[in-house]
């Protein structure tokens, strides 16, 4: 059953995935998209989105070990895949270097009042406070995950085939605030026309995301030539109402 469900992929293929992102070490959870597994263990961060993510392999969409092993093993739909990614692959390599004594003043010159385990940003750099004695503090420049490896858990939903639909997923990783019901995707031979409601306005950031939709329909559909995007909008009906009875 399962090698039924197994599904080769290669670089530039649409995939929807959920996820798990945890610590080996200790199985704490980095990262989610999956509802129930973030209301078990209290996970939150910004913007969260409970649906399946989009990956673009190859595309640098999600993390690229992973990436590359999903297309040198494939995966199975419907299943948890496991990859370990190891510390060089994933947030680098413990560099003893990186930590350094630093005299509190320096700090204090930041505004910072420096104590165990604080995070810091400190010459445009980020860093954990380790110890504070006196004068001394020392500050470590690796980042917290140095020298882990980081487990991924990932469910394949279904690879994305058709072309406007893997042209609506992008526009929907875009523009976070629109429904799909609200997009019509409209390609005829090398020209593509992405019609929205009137309402997608309201999204703030619509003109950064629209840009960057532009480059990634560019680079992923080459066979597009010419990109239209329309907004609708209908008239209140009783303005029509009273254009129609003069």
């Amino acid at each position: 059953m399962e090698e039924k469900n197994k599904v080769l992929l290669k670089e530039g293929d649409f995939l929807l995935i959920d996820y798990e992102i945890r610590l080996k070490d200790t199985n704490e959870l980095l990262d989610t998209n999956i509802e129930d597994v973030a209301k078990k263990e209290k996970y939150a961060k910004e913007e969260m989105r409970f649906e399946p993510l989009l990956v673009i392999l190859g595309k640098g969409y999600f993390q690229r070990y992973v990436e590359e092993e999903m297309i040198k093993n494939g995966v199975i739909l419907g299943i948890k895949n496991t990859i370990e990614v190891p510390p060089q692959f994933a947030f680098g390599i413990r560099e003893p270097q990186k930590i350094k004594v630093i005299n509190a003043k320096e700090l204090s010159k930041e505004g910072i009042l420096p104590r165990a385990g604080q995070r810091i940003k400190i010459r445009d750099q980020e860093a954990t406070i380790i110890t504070v004695s006196g004068g001394r503090v020392v500050v470590d420049f690796n980042h917290p995950l140095a020298g882990k490896t980081i487990v991924y858990h990932i469910i394949p939903k279904r690879k994305i085939e058709s072309l406007e639909e893997k042209i609506l997923h992008l526009v929907i990783r875009r523009v976070k605030t629109i429904e799909k019901e609200k997009v019509n995707i409209n390609i005829e031979e090398n020209s593509l026309t992405i019609k929205f409601k009137e309402d997608v306005l309201d999204y703030s950031e619509l003109a950064p995301a629209l840009k960057i939709l532009i480059t990634e329909i560019e680079e992923t559909t080459p066979n597009i030539t010419n990109l239209k995007f329309i907004i609708e909008k209908e008239k209140p009906k009783e303005i029509q109402e009273r254009k129609l009875t003069g």
